[in-house]
């Protein structure tokens, strides 16, 4: 990640200290920037547990839809946390994860990096190049913004080619995947772009303007994670356009 940066350059996060006595370490090392941001995470999740149980439970109730023969696996739980976490919003239109950072008595530390979970949203990528065990450099379908995300572990399971449903995480140091990557296939593919398109329909968005898929991608996330969740996903198209 830290190519092209001189040691003694300006930190690129912006701090005005020297890149060396920043970042550089991050950047050189995403495994550590990716525990400091999967720590932050895991408090989150304690801290709903403990304050907003009866939330994390109606929001599974909302992607169960009423069926009561879900068999969930580690990769369905971790999206469906993602999501009522990042995604569902409380009567006042917060989320569980932007109360979290605003909580006083966490560090400044813990409360930039909760308030960047927070705001990372569902996006569509195409992955493009990969460093494995560094980074991966992603276009957005929506508008073909290519940007490059520090990744321990993603980078190591994408190819390019791949088209992926995941959360882009602000910097600093560097923007970077955060939460569960979903694959999408021969079957998620299609019926991800028949929900987006119906979405983009009912919302009454310009089908020209790269804005409309970002606005529909967040208008829908109940609907994509239930799509992304194998132990969820309807067997019809039809159930996930109604």
């Amino acid at each position: 990640m830290s190519a092209g940066i001189s040691r003694n350059d300006p930190c690129p996060c912006g701090s005005g200290h020297k890149f060396k006595r920043c970042c550089q370490e991050q950047l050189d090392h995403p495994a550590m920037l990716a525990q400091q941001h999967v720590a932050v995470g895991a408090r989150i999740q304690t801290w709903a547990h403990q304050h907003h149980d009866q939330q994390i439970q109606a929001g599974l109730d909302e992607l169960a839809d009423g069926r009561h023969d879900l068999v969930l696996g580690d990769a369905d739980l971790q999206l469906i946390s993602s999501w009522v976490i990042c995604d569902r919003e409380l009567r006042d239109g917060e989320t569980i994860a932007d109360r979290y950072s605003r909580r006083a008595d966490i560090t400044a530390d813990e409360r930039d990096i909760a308030g960047r979970i927070a705001a990372a949203r569902l996006a569509l990528l195409t992955v493009k190049r990969i460093a494995p065990g560094r980074s991966v450099t992603v276009s957005h379908l929506a508008d073909d913004e290519i940007v490059t995300v520090a990744s321990h572990d993603v980078s190591r399971s994408v190819k390019p080619g791949d088209v992926i449903v995941a959360r882009i995480m602000d910097g600093p140091p560097a923007p970077s995947l955060w939460g569960p990557v979903a694959f999408l296939d021969h079957q998620s593919g299609p019926m991800l772009q028949q929900l987006l398109t119906a979405q983009i329909r009912s919302l009454n968005l310009p089908h020209d303007d790269p804005a409309s898929l970002a606005v529909a991608m967040r208008a829908a996330s109940r609907k994509i994670t239930v799509l992304l969740c194998p132990g969820l996903r309807p067997a019809r198209q039809d159930q996930l356009a109604a």
